[in-house]
């Protein structure tokens, strides 16, 4: 969306396709199940999965690779009858067939990646895409690690919609006023945020003898889960809880822009997304993977803080009544780069003006 948004402000028609779409239902469906249930429920057997495979020999075997060719055959089929000027991919999963065909010259549009975390698992690393656009740091060298070539990996940044960007710079609250908390929840609504929630209750209503908790306002994000947003609603109306249930919300950038701190689990577009808007972090419910190394980027960076679940509440009347949140955000905007998606598109364009000229140079015969 975000590279879209740019293409189109720059006069360039863009589409968004989703490649699970054009797979077979079942598969899609246990695609995003597989990954969504191993690492809520057994995170740390996803953890040691994903680190075991970190390396391009556990990931490019032929069996792999025939799957590949035959998942991906759809989604290829309607890339070419689009006949597009380029294509870029931001997850790996359509890179198994679309990096194959850019190499094999079925797919003659420039192939660009764009690695949405702040660390390349190996899966990122599928040869064949003209560049691969990623963060600066660790993701960039991880590429260049599992075998892509340094002149192909540009350290561009991650997308993220402008309006994340264009967020007023963090005011710490006015005495009286209530610390404006967004807890989200990703799009599917996973995480612990039932015991987030529950470490805001008042200690009269949790038997809990510490401090008092914060004078805040928290505005829940639930995502596509209405399960889960009457469950929060109960939570917060047995605490007597001063909140706002939100369901999935599409203006996630002015709900960022309001609260003057987010509480996240550390996925690489949202991490990217508060760092934008220049909004401290509290961390929670990292998975052992990418968004650990997320995780312990922020932080050693002092964006952020992580926290366990149950401390969520007593970690925000810290920083209530620290001096930290200005520099923290003043930190967390300077780790970002605000115009990513135009560096892409302009990588893109490039390869895409170059390829042109080869093709009116040398032009294509047969069918």
């Amino acid at each position: 969306m975000a590279l879209a948004e740019r293409a189109e402000v720059r006069g360039i028609a863009a589409r968004v396709i989703d490649a699970l779409s054009f797979a077979p239902p079942w598969f899609a469906k246990l695609y995003v199940d597989t990954h969504l249930r191993s690492s809520a429920y057994i995170p740390h057997l996803y953890g040691s999965a994903y680190f075991a495979s970190n390396h391009r020999t556990a990931v490019d075997g032929e069996l792999r690779r025939w799957f590949d060719q035959w998942i991906g055959k759809p989604l290829f089929e309607e890339v070419q009858s689009s006949d597009p000027l380029a294509v870029i991919t931001t997850h790996f999963f359509p890179m198994g067939k679309l990096a194959s065909a850019r190499q094999r010259g079925k797919l003659s549009a420039p192939l660009v990646e764009v690695v949405t975390d702040y660390a390349a698992h190996a899966v990122w690393a599928e040869p064949g895409a003209d560049a691969y656009c990623a963060p600066r740091g660790r993701a960039s060298a991880d590429l260049v690690h599992h075998g892509i070539a340094r002149s192909r990996v540009v350290p561009t940044g991650i997308p993220v919609r402008a309006a994340f960007a264009e967020a007023p710079p963090l005011a710490s609250p006015a005495p009286g006023e209530p610390l404006r908390v967004l807890i989200t929840s990703g799009g599917f609504g996973v995480g612990p945020i039932g015991r987030v929630l529950r470490s805001f209750a008042p200690p009269s209503s949790t038997g809990d003898r510490r401090q008092s908790r914060p004078a805040a306002h928290l505005t829940m994000i639930c995502g596509q889960n209405p399960r889960l947003v009457r469950r929060v609603q109960r939570i917060s109306d047995r605490f007597g809880l001063d909140a706002s249930v939100i369901g999935f919300e599409r203006e996630m950038p002015a709900r960022v822009a309001e609260a003057h701190v987010v509480v996240t689990k550390p996925g690489g577009l949202t991490v990217t997304e508060c760092l934008a808007a220049g909004r401290p972090l509290v961390l929670v419910g990292a998975v052992p993977g990418q968004e650990s190394l997320n995780q312990a980027w922020v932080t050693e960076s002092g964006a952020g803080l992580a926290v366990a679940p149950d401390d969520v509440g007593e970690a925000v009347e810290m920083l209530r009544r620290s001096t930290l949140l200005e520099p923290m955000a003043q930190r967390a905007r300077a780790l970002v780069v605000p115009d990513a998606a135009d560096r892409v598109l302009d990588v893109t364009l490039s390869l895409a003006s170059v390829s042109r000229r080869r093709n009116l140079v040398h032009p294509s015969v047969g069918p």
